[in-house]
């Protein structure tokens, strides 16, 4: 497989993860990354909105335009910090709290379907090839290599 097919093929299955993620769950597949992100890591630790954009590799903007929709659909509250007037910290609401493991039941269901006859040795090298693109693709966004 060349790398035209490679990136092809991979951009390919994430559209249709996230179409029957959005369809399974009703909601929007990025929105509930986001609500598993901040409900696994709360109450143990603060999350700001760095942290979200790092944990799911999603850019600022696309971040933030997430996080203003889920506030307004009462899924997270923005609370702001007392040493930083600019730094909010990104807190589940009750509803959203209660809504826990529905949404580990939906994320652990995508994995099932998705890795289902797949043993785990592929899995195991599938990832480690995952992450050597990840790096790949960093190292080019960072302007470093390319090709």
């Amino acid at each position: 497989m060349d790398g035209k097919q490679c990136a092809g093929s991979v951009l390919g299955l994430a559209s249709q993860i996230k179409r029957v993620f959005d369809t399974t769950t009703g909601r929007c597949g990025t929105q509930i990354r986001i609500l598993n992100f901040v409900l696994v890591s709360y109450p143990d630790r603060e999350i700001y909105q760095k942290d979200i954009e790092e944990e799911l590799n999603i850019r600022s903007a696309s971040v933030s335009m997430l996080l203003k929709k889920m506030k307004a659909q009462d899924f997270i509250r923005r609370e702001k910090v007392s040493y930083d007037d600019r730094l909010k910290k990104v807190l589940p609401t009750s509803h959203t709290v209660e809504m826990k493991e529905q949404v580990e039941r939906h994320i652990a269901l995508l994995e099932k379907r998705l890795t289902a006859g797949i043993k785990e040795e592929e899995l195991s090298i599938f990832s480690d090839v995952l992450k050597k693109m990840q790096e790949n693709m960093e190292l080019t966004e960072r302007g470093n290599r390319y090709g």
